[in-house]
């Protein structure tokens, strides 16, 4: 199954993301389209195609899977806003 996973540099941005599109494909959040923020997580690990998360939590998901295999493409939006996630994500996705 062909799943994305989104980076945003904040919880807010990440969760409206995740809201609009799921808006936008006219599908129930957490369905096709979910998020996971720090302490919050609305999404499933079988239905969700396109995923929304902070830097913090891919970060997190590469300690636990250094090839990211659960993910298709990885999109690491928002890029120049610089933070320490960024630049481990930028070492970590190469």
């Amino acid at each position: 199954m062909f799943r994305v996973i989104v980076t945003q540099p904040r919880r807010v941005a990440a969760i409206q993301m995740a809201k609009r599109v799921s808006y936008e494909r006219k599908c129930k959040m957490g369905d096709e389209v979910g998020y996971t923020v720090r302490f919050d997580d609305c999404s499933t690990t079988e239905n969700t195609l396109i995923k929304y998360v902070t830097d913090g939590i891919l970060v997190r998901e590469c300690l636990l899977d250094a090839d990211l295999t659960r993910y298709s493409v990885v999109v690491l939006d928002e890029a120049h806003e610089r933070s320490l996630y960024t630049d481990i994500l930028f070492a970590l996705i190469k």
